[in-house]
């Protein structure tokens, strides 16, 4: 099931607030927001919003650490050309006028991990949907896809790669050590 990032953003956490009526969606976002911001519910919003984007999950979490250690409140107001990047996956301001016709404003942005890892989602989402699926493209996530930025590109998507592979190889370990500790078990 495929959400826009509008409704995602509002859902990542709890899938059935989709069926309650609008009026009661105001008393539900403070729970929502509570839940979104636990550990737990961060590790469901990267699968989640990979699922409904096809994205990996461990690449968008890839894309969290390197941009910002997995600060939902980072902000980057250092950029050489005076734009800003907020929240965990360092959204730019320049997306943030498509955001705004979306429902999303920067403060949602900073205040709601979920929507943030969703916004992000959309943002690569979208270089794929216009550049293909490559480490090239992933590199546009924070290179830009100028001839003359292919350095700094490759260079921010071999980091990524980088994160990937070890995130893949904790969880394949994790998966093992998981399956391993089930079949002691049912032997005992």
């Amino acid at each position: 099931m495929f959400f826009s990032l509008s409704e995602l953003s509002l859902t990542v956490c709890h899938p059935e607030i989709l069926s309650v009526e609008k009026r009661k969606m105001k008393l539900l976002k403070i729970g929502l927001f509570t839940f979104c911001i636990s550990p737990f519910a961060h590790a469901d919003c990267f699968n989640t919003v990979g699922r409904a984007f096809g994205i990996s999950p461990v690449l968008l979490k890839s894309i969290a650490i390197k941009e910002s250690g997995m600060n939902p409140a980072a902000v980057n107001l250092a950029n050489r050309n005076h734009t800003q990047d907020i929240c965990m996956m360092q959204i730019n301001s320049t997306h943030f006028a498509h955001l705004a016709r979306l429902g999303i404003s920067p403060e949602r942005l900073l205040l709601e991990p979920c929507t943030c890892v969703s916004a992000g989602a959309w943002v690569l989402h979208g270089l794929f949907q216009h550049y293909g699926r490559s480490w090239n493209t992933v590199g546009m996530y924070n290179a830009g896809s100028s001839p003359a930025r292919l350095t700094l590109r490759m260079r921010y998507a071999r980091e990524i790669k980088n994160i990937y592979i070890k995130l893949q190889q904790k969880r394949n370990r994790d998966q093992s050590e998981a399956l391993a500790e089930r079949v002691v078990n049912e032997e005992i």
